[in-house]
């Protein structure tokens, strides 16, 4: 018989860990960095399962999965459960923890400002009358927050659950009557993920319920955490760091903190986590100010119900009639400047509290409260889609995943801890110690732990470039020689690194022997050892130009040469990576995990994205910032500004100046997304060239020898640096191809439709972009910057499965313009400079750094990759380019047709 993948009712007592008998000693303080990280902080006589209930029959000698206490304990050594003296007392739950609402009212009621706003704490909403009247409100139609949330969760719990690792633990911060949660456990059941998970709630009586209410899992196994968040902040840390972690806050809690205690509660758990760590945060946004009021004001009553229910529940918290409910009324009321609901006790006539402690002998504490006076109980905060991106940027989480309600107005935000986060654009041009730092992080992890040394160093999985070792030596060596020459000092030592290591090579594709000047070729590469000692040197170099203003004043010209440094580095850094993922050798990166995992063993049709919709642009209606390309930078006029006056953009020399170009394109229609691979393989079956191999994109790794088979059999799957990931997961990723690969798939398609189709032109593609980045706010899902480590489905794409777009649906709009990000854009334009030739202005500290390209062979490619930093994917006026017939290059392509 078949093991079912749902929960059966729990028939004994859930476990529970009483938080609050910690160990004094790791018990964590109030800046939340006390805890240690390595070992799990509680041993096994902190598990004690509660029995609140005896007519649930609870067996201490069960054995089934919800109540089994050694794989609860968090202990990766997986630790048996010992028949010592410890579990001959009493193991029943009784101290609270460390949580006194008795103060908390008292002393909101009587704040230390006189004249300020009085105070009464949440927390008294949530008895167990407000408890079931909560349930209650949960069921109105008014309240979409719980209803919507619930949607997400039946619609896409699968996607959701295929970024939590197996042997992961899972803790809800928070974890209510879990109605939602169990949709996410049931997922992670039928994708049979070993599981534990963790439901932190500081109301016993309902923990226990709850956690009751979720069944048995055969995969899952279930435990509460009874404590505060601080306490719950303890727990997370005391994981090692070999244990994968996944973190819950659902129903829009954050709401309940304002928006710099939202920050400061993210920031701390942040450094309990680890790299590749998750958490899910349900936020509601700001909506219409009468949506949010008929929440929390529901013509039936329940809540004001609920919200005056608190009153009796003081009374109950003091033991004494402290405050008669029948002298205030429900007020509420949405500040739609300050984005939150305010939830008020207004006093309906004067009069005065008396509260008399019965156990101290100390004066009556007297609250003197006025007509129409009003006493906050609850804030609920909202958050726009911009605030959210605001929100994880600060506190350096890379959001990897949105999911929307049909109504847009409730996202699950999935967030990581990644081992480095890009700022993005938006910055000062010069970039500042923690940018460089930052940089660092992502080009050590690459280049000491992605490729593996020694064996890897001299490998060339790229003929046309120089050995892996080069670019280790090339980046400190460029950025060394740089700022010596501006600061006028002399090259760190050994100086002959400048002679070898200052430039690289981009020979002619068609013939290897054409390159432009470039450093000397050694017979021998230095040691690797050496290249890292000079390496480090150059780094501390730097700092300590950042660092020594007095020594080393900033101008413009020390600005530009640091700005430089930094963008050639991140340039070079997707440089590295596109060779890595031509290497069979690469690692991937640490503790990061993908989606795709059990799906791979499952193999089906290639995957398709939604079909690409046609964007319509009009030129000559668009603004005409727009429709200009490049900016004003010259390089010349650095020596020429005041030395303070560097905070103007910078760009490479190609890049400027600002101009409109003569001839303003007529309208035209844009694919709303790049092709995919599915449809390039469309493409050359129909056209039988599945076996030729200059049409095979060098993105695809091959089964077998061209020319033996011309099925999708031949496709082994697409190269990531996690290795060949199939078509049928990522066939619906844009496809990685060379110019002349993008252009044949183009003239199929017109032969086919029998209308022209082409790539569009720099122009056509910037103003595009243009248009997007002035209208559109960023969504922080777009996918430059490391948020993915491969391509994955477009944004717009999965914007519209989202929010159940259908393919009929064509009001597509330049919002559901997918990039920059995943791939750049090859473009039919040749790389050349913005003006004519004869008035380009050449870069003096790079002077071959375009011009050695203009060529009519290289092609401009805007935009960027998935490995591409946010300074350069978010700068409009940046070009980059390649040759046409170069098929490494992290580059894909969307059609245009020009009415």
């Amino acid at each position: 018989m078949a093991t079912s993948l749902y929960p059966a009712p729990l028939m004994v007592s859930p476990t529970i860990i009483n938080l609050h008998d910690l160990p004094k000693q790791d018990k964590p303080k109030s800046n939340f960095l006390s805890c240690p990280r390595s070992k799990p902080a509680f041993p096994q006589e902190f598990l004690r399962d509660s029995s609140p209930d005896d007519s649930d029959g609870a067996d201490s000698d069960s054995t089934d999965g919800s109540s089994d206490a050694t794989s609860l304990t968090g202990d990766s050594e997986g630790t048996s459960r010992t028949d010592d003296s410890d579990h001959d007392e009493d193991t029943t739950v009784t101290a609270p923890p460390a949580f006194d609402l008795r103060s908390m009212i008292l002393s909101g009621l009587c704040p230390s400002t006189p004249g300020a706003l009085k105070t009464i704490p949440t927390m008294v909403l949530y008895d167990d009358r407000g408890l079931q009247i909560y349930d209650e409100i949960t069921n109105l139609e008014e309240y979409y927050l719980f209803q919507e949330e619930i949607q997400i969760l039946e619609r896409d719990a699968d996607k959701i659950a295929d970024h939590i690792p197996d042997n992961s633990v899972v803790v809800e911060l928070g974890a209510g009557s879990l109605r939602k949660t169990v949709l996410l456990l049931q997922a992670l059941e039928r994708k049979r993920r070993n599981i534990r998970y963790y439901a932190l709630d500081l109301m016993l009586d309902e923990l226990t319920k709850s956690l009751k209410s979720l069944g048995e899992f055969n995969n899952v196994k279930t435990a509460g955490l009874w404590g505060t968040y601080d306490q719950g902040l303890a727990f997370v840390s005391s994981f090692g760091s070999d244990v994968p972690k996944t973190l819950l806050w659902l129903g829009s809690s954050i709401g309940n903190i304002d928006r710099e205690e939202a920050k400061k509660f993210m920031a701390s758990y942040r450094k309990t986590l680890n790299v590749g760590d998750n958490w899910l945060i349900g936020i509601d946004r700001r909506n219409d100010p009468q949506e949010i009021t008929l929440a929390y004001n529901d013509p039936k009553g329940v809540t004001r119900d609920f919200i005056m229910n608190g009153l009796d529940h003081i009374n109950t918290i003091l033991n004494q009639n402290f405050i008669d409910r029948n002298k205030f009324r429900y007020f509420a009321r949405y500040n739609v400047e300050v984005g939150r609901h305010e939830a008020y006790y207004q006093v309906t006539e004067a009069h005065e509290l008396v509260y008399r402690d019965p156990m101290v002998d100390q004066p009556e504490i007297r609250v003197q409260l006025e007509k129409d006076e009003i006493i906050n109980v609850e804030y609920s905060y909202k958050w726009s889609l911009e605030e959210s991106r605001g929100l994880f940027d600060e506190t350096e989480f890379t959001r990897i995943g949105q999911w929307t309600s049909s109504s847009q107005r409730y996202d699950l935000h999935l967030v990581r801890k990644t081992p480095f986060y890009l700022d993005s654009a938006g910055l000062k041009p010069c970039p500042t110690q923690a940018e460089w730092k930052e940089l660092w992080k992502a080009w050590d992890l690459i280049t000491m732990h992605m490729i593996q040394h020694p064996t890897m160093l001299l490998e060339k999985p790229i003929a046309l470039r120089h050995p892996f070792l080069f670019y280790l030596g090339h980046i400190p060596v460029f950025m060394d020689t740089q700022l010596s020459r501006v600061i006028n000092e002399n090259f760190t030592e050994p100086a002959y690194f400048n002679i070898i290591f200052e430039r690289g090579i981009d020979p002619d594709v068609d013939d290897p022997t054409k390159c432009h000047s470039h450093s000397m070729v050694p017979d021998t590469w230095p040691e690797i050892d050496s290249i890292i000692d000079f390496r480090d040197r150059a780094r501390t170099r730097l700092l300590n130009v950042l660092d020594d203003r007095e020594k080393y004043p900033m101008t413009r010209r020390l600005a530009r040469v640091l700005f430089m440094a930094f963008e050639h580095e991140t340039m070079h850094l997707e440089t590295l990576i596109y060779m890595m993922v031509q290497s069979p050798n690469t690692l991937p990166p640490p503790s990061l995990t993908v989606p795709w995992d059990t799906r791979l063993n499952t193999p089906g049709s290639p995957s398709e994205a939604p079909p690409a919709s046609w964007i319509s642009v009009e030129p000559s209606k668009l603004d005409k910032n727009i429709l200009t390309l490049g900016h004003d930078d010259s390089e010349a006029k650095d020596l020429d500004e005041k030395k303070e006056d560097f905070e103007s953009e910078f760009g490479w020399d190609n890049e400027h100046p600002l101009v409109t170009p003569r001839t303003v394109p007529s309208s035209y229609k844009i694919q709303s997304r790049q092709v995919t691979n599915s449809e390039y393989l469309t493409y050359l079956q129909a056209t039988d060239q599945l076996n030729n191999k200059d049409c095979i994109p060098a993105s695809w790794l091959m089964r077998q020898e061209l020319g033996t088979t011309t099925t999708v059999d031949a496709i082994k799957g697409v190269k990531t640096v996690y290795g060949p990931v199939p078509l049928w997961i990522s066939g619906e990723w844009p496809v990685s191809c060379s110019n002349l690969q993008a252009s044949g798939y183009a003239g199929w398609v017109s032969k086919r439709s029998g209308q022209t189709h082409d790539l569009p032109t720099e122009h056509e593609l910037s103003i595009a972009f243009r248009w997007k980045q002035s209208t559109v706010p960023k969504s922080g899902l777009e996918n430059y910057g490391f948020r993915q480590w491969h391509p994955c489905l477009d944004e717009s794409s999965a914007r519209k499965i989202r929010v159940g777009k259908t393919d009929q649906d064509t009001t597509d709009t330049i919002s559901d313009l997918s990039g920059p990000g995943g791939l750049w854009d090859w473009t039919s334009t040749p790389f050349a400079p913005l003006v004519d030739r004869d008035e380009f202005e050449t870069s003096r500290l790079y002077p071959g750094y375009s011009s050695d390209f203009f060529d009519e062979k290289h092609m401009v490619v805007l935009g960027g990759s998935w490995a591409t930093h946010p300074r350069v994917a978010e700068r409009r006026s940046f070009r980059n380019w390649y040759q046409a017939n170069y098929p490494f290059v992290f580059a894909g392509f969307r059609l245009v047709q020009r009415c």
